[in-house]
């Protein structure tokens, strides 16, 4: 008889650059938990998961993601991803790691190239509604284009002097005020990244992961953060088990 299946574990933007690099920040994670980690998704002991949501955030800069928003849904020519962080999740996906789907700006797959996890768990058409079911409710998306359509209130999209508004012209509002000079890191980042952490927590509901693996405490966002820890026991009420890598090494005895 066949032994129990690995655990599936979604990792988390932080845990996927210390799997990479295990020395890279040992005040947050023990280097040698690292080790144990990447040896443990390299060996079959665990199935190693990383959102798509999670390139996003890694491989583009704050201006970038910006120029992205503004041509997503478009044919327009899309920001490159910057090399350096795509080759540290490649390293990650040649020790094992799968991406899972967890769609941006009008249904787009960001980046091509990576090995996608298979719909093991549950169906294609069951894994999409959980993808749903998770972040309508957050209200990321919606509060990115309410923010877009703020700015672009301020910012218009003109065509020959004319200001033209309509279905998602609110996704280049964030491009046009930042090129006219608005400081707008400081409103927007944050926002921009809730969203993805509800993309990328959003991936690990929908695929049926069994742990998602973070250090990310929410510290910077507050309560307002998805990983803050009083919405934790939120979390847990919707199956997800959150350990950091230390807590994966010693529950699965890594």
């Amino acid at each position: 008889m066949s032994g129990p299946m690995p655990p599936r574990v979604t990792f988390d933007t932080n845990v996927c650059n210390v799997i990479h690099n295990p020395d890279r920040w040992p005040g947050q994670v023990d280097p040698e938990d690292a080790r144990k980690v990447r040896a443990a998704i390299k060996d079959g002991k665990i199935l190693g998961f990383i959102s798509e949501a999670t390139l996003f955030i890694e491989c583009l800069s704050f201006e970038d993601k910006l120029a992205y928003l503004a041509v997503a849904g478009t044919d327009k020519p899309r920001p490159a991803p910057d090399p350096r962080a795509v080759a540290r999740f490649e390293d990650v996906e040649k020790v094992g790691a799968r991406l899972l789907h967890a769609p941006l700006i009008a249904g787009e797959i960001f980046i091509e190239g990576f090995r996608w996890a298979g719909d093991d768990v549950f169906s294609q058409e069951d894994r999409q509604s959980r993808f749903s079911e998770f972040c309508r409710p957050l209200g990321g998306r919606e509060k990115l284009q309410q923010s877009g359509e703020a700015l672009e209130a301020k910012f218009p999209s003109n065509f020959h002097g004319t200001p033209m508004k309509g279905p998602g012209t609110w996704k280049s509002a964030f491009k046009r005020a930042s090129d006219a000079g608005e400081k707008i890191r400081s409103e927007v980042g944050p926002i921009i990244g809730e969203w993805c952490d509800g993309l990328i927590v959003g991936s690990h509901f929908a695929y049926g992961n069994d742990v998602f693996c973070t250090i990310d405490e929410g510290k910077g966002a507050g309560a307002n953060s998805l990983l803050h820890h009083s919405n934790r026991a939120a979390l847990r009420a919707q199956g997800i088990t959150m350990m950091t890598p230390a807590d994966l090494v010693q529950h699965y005895g890594l």
